[in-house]
This record gives structure tokens, C-alpha cells and sequence, in this order.
């Protein structure tokens, strides 16, 4: 997701639960003075700054949030600035080297909110959180598991006239869109790679954008397709992928008349510690 400026203005969903996350488990988490934490896949810095920054202690040591999208990290940095806040470039996709900067000294909180699903290789992404925390250090995860947004680009990807650029769709299809037990899935992962697993559940979560505008805006801003897609055919594909959704949603809802503004969407939230 390369369009920072639209994600900027539109990821409410994303927003909205990452706060409820914070509220719900970083009062039970261990602070100590001097502590080094973490914000992985912070987008344009919103959340990282406007969020998670005023819940830390006053006496933590940094905070460094990083993103794959060199977009996103330009917007974050001519957004804010703030002495003990530093935004870098990371891809979680890859093994982070054993002598990378991040992880000696490592640090003793990591957060990551809504990013680790366009990762298809979980297990290393969940390394490298597990890589770059000390030991007794916690994260908290939460995934955008499941959706209508997502099932539409896989009914998208059987159409004709969009095979051609969605070719590798499951590549892009959140790794848990067609899981039984989400967090189960993620649980077994987590363990393998040594975390204490203290909570992980799937929760079922909507987001009312109010006006099918800002419902348009938010699917273009997360759309991973449309830098392949020629840009006179954007607004077709984006009516088309809206009207997938809107029968989807009719589909599997009893009340016909609830609004297509609302979207339903499966989340994981995890809290984890390195033991």
C-alpha cells in the first residue's frame, strides 16, 4: 500500500480497533523505566503517534516505528517529530539479520497493528517480532483475519476482464481468509516459534463509514492492485469490487436492509511474551 496520503485519510477501521486493543491489554502489560518499544507496519505514523505514544510511560527510552513502504515513512516523517520517536524501514518479510542494529539491543515492547496480513510467510514474520524483543519482553498483534473486502477481490480474480492483473491474488488474500479458526492458526504459530501465548482470540468487529464515499475511499486506499491496473480502468474496479462486497454482504446477512457502509471484518488480537 503505496498510497499514503488516501490510507492517511481513511483507515478508520484500522484506528478504531487498535485503540480498542490498547485500552483492553496494555494495563496488564509489565512497564519498566528506559524501555525500548516498537511499532511494526506503522503507516503514515498516526496510530504510533497520535495513539500508542501518549499511553507510554514518560520515561521509556524510544520508540521506533517502522514501515515497508518508503510512502508512508515520508508522510509519517513530515507528519511528526518527536525526540524520543524514530521511523525506518523494515520488512518483516525477511529475516532480520542477527547483527541488524534492532536487534542488539532489542527491545522490550513491540506493537503491531493491522500488518502482518499481507505477510504470506507468518512464521517469519512472527520470528522476527520474537527476534527483536528481549527476553520477558511483550507484544501486542492484532490481524485483519477476515472480510468481505477480501472475498471480493477472490470473486474479482476469477473475472475476465481483471485475470490479467490479479494473477496473484493469493499472494495478496490475507493468509487467514479461508481459516476455520483463526486464532488458532496463529496460536500454533506463535508456540512453535517460543512465545508464551497469554492471550489470542478472533473477534468479530464493524466499522460504519457512514457514506458509501468514505466505504470508496478506504477500499482504494488498502487496494494492493491498482499500481498493476491501468489507471483509466481504477474507477471500474472499484465499483466492481464494491459491488462484490454489497452482494456478499446480502448473502450472508438476514436483514436485507443494513447499510453497505458497514463492514464486517474478523480481527486476531494476540498478547505475547518472550519468555
Amino acid at each position: 500500500m503505496d498510497r499514503a496520503e488516501e490510507y492517511d485519510k481513511e483507515h478508520g477501521p484500522a484506528q478504531s480497533a487498535a485503540q480498542q486493543a490498547m485500552s483492553e491489554y496494555m494495563g496488564s502489560m509489565t512497564w519498566k523505566p528506559r524501555e525500548r518499544i516498537s511499532d511494526l507496519g506503522c503507516g503514515p505514523g498516526t496510530v504510533t503517534v497520535e495513539m500508542l505514544l501518549p499511553r507510554l510511560p514518560d520515561d521509556f527510552e524510544i520508540l521506533v516505528a517502522a514501515d515497508v513502504s518508503t510512502a508512508m515513512l515520508e508522510l509519517a516523517r513530515s507528519k511528526y517529530t518527536h525526540p524520543k520517536v524514530k521511523f525506518l524501514e523494515l520488512d518483516l518479510a525477511k529475516p532480520i539479520p542477527p547483527d541488524s542494529d534492532l536487534r542488539t539491543p532489542g527491545f522490550d515492547k513491540v506493537f503491531s497493528f493491522f500488518c502482518l496480513q499481507w505477510i504470506p510467510d507468518q512464521r517469519q514474520a512472527v520470528t522476527n517480532i520474537y527476534n527483536l524483543l528481549r527476553p520477558g519482553g511483550e507484544a501486542l498483534v492484532t490481524i485483519f483475519a477476515r472480510s468481505d473486502l477480501i472475498a471480493a477481490y477472490n470473486v474479482q480474480s476469477q473475472k475476465k476482464e481483471w485475470q490479467p492483473y490479479l494473477k496473484k491474488v493469493q499472494r495478496r488474500v490475507t493468509t487467514y481468509q479461508n481459516s476455520q479458526d483463526p486464532a488458532e492458526d496463529l496460536r500454533k504459530i506463535l508456540k512453535d516459534v517460543g512465545f508464551e501465548v497469554v492471550d489470542c482470540k478472533c473477534r468479530k468487529t464493524s466499522y460504519n463509514f457512514e457514506v458509501v464515499s468514505r466505504i470508496k475511499g478506504f477500499a482504494i486506499s488498502v487496494n494492493p492492485y491498482l499500481n498493476v491496473i491501468p489507471k483509466e480502468l481504477h474507477d471500474t474496479f472499484i465499483t466492481d469490487l464494491l459491488m462484490e462486497m454489497t452482494k456478499i454482504k446480502f448473502k450472508r446477512e438476514e436483514n436485507k436492509d443494513d447499510s453497505i457502509t458497514e463492514m464486517k471484518y474478523d480481527q486476531i488480537i494476540a498478547y505475547i511474551r518472550k519468555v
